[in-house]
Order: structure tokens, then sequence, then C-alpha cells
């Protein structure tokens, strides 16, 4: 939360220190002061208002953003003060977008660790990308039989800057790593560490996701209280590009995604990557006791 109230204040701050600044400014001239002579008749109200919306609404800036837009080109006030303030309006809009777009890179706190997965293999990706933020922990699962039940499972903290709302931040931040690909960079740690555990030979830059159809959302139960928990998921074939003509690849596994929302503008993620000679994607396809052990060390 510590990141999305830092945000937060930054944003006042820039909207309180323009109204000084021009109120400082109007009274040197000797004129009154009119807090709608800055960028339009309530522009000062409005923004603060989506300041505060950014805790609330799901999708955050996505919503609030257009949604104001509209709303103020269908007014003739609004249509009137975008003629007269056009320019203001812009630089002041741009400003905050790239303050709320920067909190993105304030550091994410630590993922969830079970203590019954022991300590992390890893506790860094290389491979992850520079904007958001995020912190990311990673296990091999070895089967005590010497099976071929092998698992890579990483868990997650991830920085969204478009909201700090906790309602629909997992499932939007799902949605638009699907619609960038953003999954793909942090998946090549997994794939380097299950192609050391398996006869295949995976080359991790020729790996494709393919999103298997499933629900959004699973339920799970904490494996500690009993309490039912609902989260939000993707599923995905992991193909090789390698190992086949085909366009699509070779199903060599699959990857699942288990995600939940957090408020301040971060969510906690958990990745459960297995091969396809593992049991559990016919058994036990949502990886029910790893994400349920997770969930009780929140």
């Amino acid at each position: 939360m510590f990141g999305g109230v830092i945000t937060t204040l930054t944003l006042f701050a820039l909207i309180i220190g323009l109204t000084l600044y021009q109120k400082k400014k109007t009274e040197s001239e000797g004129r009154d002061f009119d807090r709608n002579d800055i960028i339009g008749e309530y522009g000062i109200e409005t923004l603060l208002i989506c300041i505060v919306l950014l805790w609330i609404v799901p999708w955050g800036l996505f919503i609030i953003l257009p949604i104001v837009l509209l709303i103020s080109l269908l007014s003739p006030a609004g249509r009137y003060s975008w003629k007269e303030f056009s320019r203001k309006r812009i630089y002041v809009l741009m400003s905050l977008c790239m303050i709320l777009f920067a909190g993105g890179l304030i550091p994410a706190s630590q993922p969830i660790s079970p203590d019954e997965w022991g300590e992390p293999l890893l506790k860094e990706n290389p491979n992850a990308p520079f904007y958001p933020s995020g912190s990311q922990y990673t296990w091999v699962m070895l089967p005590s039989d010497g099976g071929l039940n092998v698992e890579v499972v990483q868990s997650m903290k991830l920085r969204i800057p478009h909201q700090f709302s906790q309602f629909g931040s997992a499932s939007t931040s799902l949605d638009l790593a699907d619609i960038f690909n953003m999954e793909q960079s942090r998946l090549k740690q997994a794939v380097e560490l299950l192609d050391e555990q398996i006869v295949l030979n995976l080359d991790a830059d020729e790996m494709k996701l393919i999103e298997i159809i499933s629900a959004d959302k699973h339920k799970y139960v904490d494996s500690d209280s009993g309490s039912e928990y609902k989260l939000d998921i993707r599923l995905y074939e992991l193909r090789s590009l390698t190992l086949s003509s085909d366009v699509d690849g070779f199903k060599v596994g699959e990857v699942l995604c288990a995600a939940s929302g957090t408020w301040g503008g971060e969510i906690d993620m958990l990745v459960v990557v297995r091969p396809i000679s593992h049991t559990g994607i016919q058994q036990d396809r949502f990886a029910e006791s790893l994400v349920s052990q997770w969930i009780s060390s929140k």
C-alpha cells in the first residue's frame, strides 16, 4: 500500500501546488482569485475526485479518464472550458499521468513465501520486464519418488500503476498481461529450470503460450483456516516452437497463473509451470494444494 499512498500524495501535491501558484500570481496582479480560472469550471474539483476514484474503480485510469473526457465533451460548459483552457488542461493531465505511471517504478514489496516450500531457489528474475516494478521468488518442486512430477513455482508481487483499488485489480492485470504478452519474458527463467529436470530439449527463447478456455475464477480453500477464496486465474498450454513444424508448436506442458489484488496498486500472483508428463495436469489442473498453501501464507 505504501507505493499507492506515496503516488496519491504526489498527485494531490501537484494540484494543490498549481492552485497555490495560480492564487499567488493572480493576487500579485491585483485581481481576485477564482480557482475556475486555472483549468476551467470545476476542473480542480474533478481532478481531486478522479484521484480518489483510483482507490475505488476497477481498471482505474483506463475507466475514469475516458468517462470524464466524454462527460466534459457532452456538456456545453465542458466544451467551452476545453476551448478556453485546452492547453492548460492537456499539460495538467499529462503531468498527472506521468506521476501516476512513474509510481510503477516504486519497488514492490516481498512476495508470499510459504514455510512449507522452504527457502526459494532464486529471489530474482533477470528476464523480468523493467516496468512495472515487481519482485519474485522461485522454487523447483521435485517429486520425492524421483518421478516426472516436477513443478516450477513462482510467487510474485507486481505493481499496477493504473489503479490503487483492490477491486478487479487481479483480473485487469491478467487481461493486460494477455494483451501485451507480458508473461513471456518472466516465463523464460521457469522454462530453463524445467529443462534441467526433464528429458525434452526446450529452447526458452522459442516457447509460446496459448490460453486454454476455462473459467476466469477458481475457488480455493485456505489450507489453514478452511476459508474459501475465489482467485482470478489463467491457464495456458506451454508450446515449444522448435519441437514441431506446426506454427503453434508442440505442447510440452501447462502454465497456471493465479492472482489476487491488494490495496495500493499491487497484486499477488502465483505461477505454476508443469511438464506434459506431470500427473497433476489431469488430476489437479488448478494446483489446489500449492495455491492453498500460498493463500494461507498471505
